[in-house]
């Protein structure tokens, strides 16, 4: 399926949820180390809890708390959360269209990652959801 978000490196140490609130499934997940899930929300920051997942311990530990992640399987192509007013940082792509660092790649206008491979980002998205 094409459009499938992917959150990448700008978002890490961000978090700006602004993307939560926008998604209409709760596809988007944050990590709470203290419990050991990732979870979604309906709006960002307000403890009601819509779903949550056990992540891949090997996978979680890249990044752990410090992004956002989206589940795919989960994810509906909605575009919402990559549009250019939501992401205060860029970091969200659509799957197809994750910058692998050339020169000729398009990167959203606020990202501070220009010029980096987030190709990482697409089998991270698929492999940190172990459930």
């Amino acid at each position: 399926m094409s459009g499938i978000a992917i959150i990448t490196e700008a978002c890490i140490d961000t978090k700006d949820r602004a993307c939560v609130d926008v998604c209409p499934v709760q596809c988007i997940y944050e990590f709470n180390a203290a419990d050991g899930v990732l979870f979604s929300e309906d709006e960002a920051g307000s403890g009601v809890i819509e779903n949550t997942h056990r992540p891949a311990a090997d996978h979680i530990a890249v990044f752990a708390d410090s992004l956002l992640y989206v589940n795919t399987e989960e994810c509906t192509s909605c575009t919402a959360c990559y549009q250019p007013d939501v992401c205060p940082v860029g970091a969200i792509y659509p799957e197809e269209r994750v910058p692998d660092g050339s020169a000729g790649a398009s990167y959203n206008a606020d990202d501070p990652n220009q010029g980096h491979d987030h190709r990482f980002f697409v089998e991270l998205s698929r492999s940190v959801f172990a459930d």
